[in-house]
């Protein structure tokens, strides 16, 4: 939240206070038009049901917003954060409304001896809670080391305390406390611990049976013509809130469509807006009729209405259209920057012993955007992504500061021995695995890199016995996928088994093996030669597997190869070695590969290739393909028969696995 409080936008407040205001004002002109305004009249004072109605019809809560976007899996896309962003001014207007209201009305102006005695408990309850109890909280967290699961104790006493906090909150009719106290308190460990022990049960029990209860206090028996005019009231007050926010966010260049989808969510309603009707019901302050008919409405909106948003907003539409800059393209024109992410510290000797393979130079230095990626438990909690600098003094942050030293120590030392030529950048993206893939491809717009490099999911770790445990994480393997399928640049996917605690740096040679079938994604993957080749330590062997037939993809391909080696030659004569090889079928070419057991260390292949050339014939995906993401020749190299590292390349993501051949230009 702290993180939201600071990015909070002109426009993001003028949004929120013009669908304030014109939701009060519409609702104002839906009472001048209807019998309520006599009945007012006639009272000779205000109606406190109307006044109630009103401003609950006209009030986003943030949590709310919060939940609604995580279910929609859009929390951490530029709509997503605008309405986070634009639902915290309610929340921060009440939140100043009810401070001044309980702390300095009472004492100063009121004069009531019982007022004054209640603005100083409430007090004490403030200094109680954020004096003593949050120490105490940070100090239990701080007993649990890095990398190890709370001890059940620990997690009690949490617990406890959280219990003592909302109890007084509830005696002193003051739940303000509880919901900043909340918010103050570290993400991790606690929100994945209380979601591991309490998600069931609050989930599946309480939730549904909260809202059960809060249905059965309805009775539509109750309805009168009145009720017509209060459903006018509270229509007529979202309209006003939808225009309010749609027009003006539509004067701050937000397109239709997306502002349409902006309105729906700041215009929704949720759990904490049933909550609030149900003590409004319980103190008196709204009868039978209007708790129905305000139940029934928020219904409405969130069940029918809000489901609308994914018709008017796709997250990563805007990349479909745009031109996608190559690996090939950038090290043509000396353009080239990397994108790396991190989901683990055991990524890490993996991507730095690529990124140094890569060998940067005064001439053509690269820049490296890393991009550590930590998973979001709670459910209305907003995803976070920022430099590295903005997030480290969150106390959600806290607990993995030791693990973002280490990886920026690692950098640090990999730019020193580059000389500099390795420019580093690091970004944080703490959120859920549904929306991970969000912040990656758009970190990968904003900074129009040239390639993307994933972590595949299937981890190799290395034991003291030198044994090999491969660890999945199904949860990575669909960040992965939506990646592939929507970033804007070209994609590698890398499984690293080499020991981590070799470099390139301090060894003789470090062997690299580019298979070459044909097709864009290989052209994209013999791009990596001039990224390579430059290198003293590393060899590169371009293995081109032909067909013994001439067909025309042994045309184009050797046209592809010819083209390459020309522009080659002009910039350093060892760039390649090239190797062709006649493959009959798909068993000639698995023996190929496996006889490179033991003398290559990294072998880069493309994603994507035809099914009907030669070299693939026999190694079908009907049956046999186990990782579909890795394509034909990477799923055969991701079996344990294999030794080496492998970097699957795509150029950029296709909707079939049929390649179109085309000529380089």
């Amino acid at each position: 939240m702290s993180v939201i409080i600071r990015r909070l936008q002109l426009k993001s407040i003028v949004i929120s206070l013009s669908g304030l205001a014109l939701a009060y004002v519409f609702s104002a002109l839906a009472i001048l038009a209807t019998n309520e305004f006599k009945a007012i009249r006639l009272l000779e004072k205000p109606s406190i049901s109307l006044l109630i109605l009103v401003a609950l019809n006209a009030q986003t809560f943030f949590m709310v917003i919060c939940h609604n976007l995580n279910d929609l899996g859009i929390s951490n896309s530029d709509i997503g954060r605008m309405a986070s962003s634009i639902a915290l001014i309610p929340d921060l207007v009440l939140m100043v409304t009810n401070l001044v209201m309980t702390f300095i009305i009472p004492p100063f102006f009121n004069g009531s001896k019982l007022e004054t005695r209640k603005a100083f408990i409430t007090l004490g309850y403030y200094i109680l809670v954020f004096l003593v109890f949050r120490p105490i909280v940070l100090y239990i967290i701080s007993q649990t080391p890095e990398g190890r699961n709370m001890r059940n104790s620990h997690f009690m006493y949490i617990f406890l305390i959280v219990l003592i906090v909302a109890w007084i909150g509830e005696v002193l009719d003051e739940l303000l406390p509880v919901f900043l106290f909340s918010l103050t308190l570290p993400e991790h460990p606690l929100s994945s611990v209380f979601s591991a022990k309490l998600e069931a049960i609050t989930s599946c029990v309480f939730f549904p049976l909260y809202c059960a209860m809060q249905g059965f206090k309805t009775d539509f028996f109750s309805l009168t013509k009145r009720a017509y005019e209060l459903e006018f009231l509270l229509i007529v007050g979202y309209i006003g809130k939808f225009l309010g926010t749609s027009f003006t966010s539509r004067l701050y260049g937000v397109p239709f469509r997306n502002s349409l989808a902006l309105s729906l969510i700041i215009s929704s309603k949720g759990l904490l807006d049933v909550a609030a009707i149900g003590i409004m019901r319980d103190k008196g302050w709204l009868n039978v009729e209007e708790y129905t008919l305000a139940m029934f409405h928020y219904l409405i909106l969130t069940g029918a209405l809000l489901p609308l948003v994914k018709l008017f907003y796709e997250p990563l539409s805007q990349y479909t259209s745009i031109f996608r800059p190559s690996v090939t393209d950038s090290t043509n024109n000396n353009t080239f920057q990397t994108l790396t992410c991190l989901y683990k510290e055991d990524n890490l000797p993996g991507i730095i012993r690529l990124i140094e393979a890569f060998h940067p130079t005064r001439t053509r230095p690269i820049p490296v955007i890393l991009l550590q990626l930590m998973p979001l438990t709670g459910r209305c909690t907003m995803p976070i992504m920022a430099p590295l600098d903005q997030v480290k003094s969150l106390p959600m942050f806290r607990t993995k500061i030791a693990f973002s030293n280490r990886i920026v120590e690692s950098f640090l030392n990999l730019e020193r021995e580059s000389k500099g030529y390795t420019r580093l950048k690091h970004y944080i993206s703490i959120s859920s695995y549904e929306t991970m893939h969000n912040d990656i491809c758009s970190l990968a717009y904003e900074k129009d890199a040239s390639l993307l490099i994933l972590p595949f999911h299937l981890q190799v770790q290395w034991t003291k016995v030198g044994k090999i445990i491969e660890d999945s994480s199904l949860s990575l393997r669909e960040v992965n996928k939506m990646v592939l399928e929507k970033a804007p640049c070209s994609v590698a996917l890398l499984l690293d088994r080499a020991d981590p605690h070799l470099g390139i740096i301090d060894t003789n040679i470090y062997q690299v093996a580019i298979i070459f079938i044909g097709g864009v994604d290989d052209l994209e993957a013999l791009a990596f030669t001039r990224l390579f080749g430059n290198h003293p330590n590393v060899k590169v062997i371009v293995l081109w597997l032909k067909s013994p037939k001439q067909d025309k993809y042994n045309a184009l391909n050797h046209e592809m190869i010819k083209n390459f080696q020309a522009s080659g030659r002009m910039e350093n004569e060892r760039l390649m070695t090239l190797k062709e090889v006649i493959v009959n079928d798909g068993a000639d070419t698995t023996n190929v590969l496996l006889s490179m057991n033991g003398v290559i260390d990294l072998v880069v292949v493309g994603r994507h290739h035809d099914f009907e050339c030669a070299p693939l014939y026999g190694l079908s995906f009907d049956g046999f393909c186990e990782y579909p993401e890795l394509g034909i020749l990477g799923d055969l190299l991701a079996t344990p028969d294999f030794g080496f590292s492998v970097l699957v390349v795509q150029q950029e993501p296709k909707n079939d696995l049929q390649v179109v051949y085309d000529k380089p230009k």
